[in-house]
């Protein structure tokens, strides 16, 4: 594999990765923040929804705050593949270790980011009157906008494309380290 392409191509992942994961962190600043729900005659944003209500579970803060906490991580990691992509000094083994490591790391965080937008979708909304699922009721039009669904809806997304993208990386990775192996095993014969 051609080592420059390689790298070309790590670095615009990254800073793509970085935006989308940036877009993401301001999607969720503004989703908790400006989207609210009316539940039995009542506006609430979702994050005093979340918060202070007394409506959702007690765990239903701390799956936002894990939430929050594995989009800043996806960030920090974004700009690490940038920093290792610019070097250009890492050889093309560790460089195939890299890249299967950064598949490793997309897919098994995009799973624990999934479990995290699953369990919070799942979380019940109990207010005495209605009782509905949070992930109800942001896609029931009569209770939240049209833009609140959408909102949620760029989290699976994101997720999707992370798991896709750590598919990818991972396997190019191992191609290229078996490669280099074959190679290397072909030299000292």
């Amino acid at each position: 594999m051609e080592r420059k392409i390689i790298l070309k191509w790590l670095s615009i992942f990254s800073v793509s990765f970085f935006i989308l994961s940036i877009v993401e962190l301001i999607d969720l600043i503004v989703f908790s923040t400006v989207i609210s729900m009316d539940l039995d005659g009542q506006q609430f944003t979702i994050i005093n929804l979340i918060f202070q209500s007394g409506f959702m579970s007690i765990h239903a803060p701390l799956l936002w705050i894990f939430l929050l906490c594995v989009i800043c991580a996806f960030i920090a990691l974004a700009l690490s593949i940038f920093r290792v992509a610019k070097k250009q000094i890492i050889e093309n083994y560790n460089l195939a270790k890299f890249m299967l490591l950064i598949g490793l790391f997309l897919v098994i965080g995009g799973f624990i980011k999934m479990s995290f937008i699953v369990l919070l979708g799942n979380n019940t909304i109990s207010t005495g009157l209605t009782t509905i699922t949070f992930q109800e009721a942001l896609y029931t039009p009569t209770i939240t906008s049209v833009i609140g669904a959408i909102m949620w809806v760029y989290f699976i997304v994101v997720v999707c494309s992370l798991l896709i993208s750590g598919l990818i990386f991972g396997g190019i990775g191992l191609q290229w380290m078996l490669l280099i192996q074959d190679e290397s095993a072909s030299q000292d014969q």
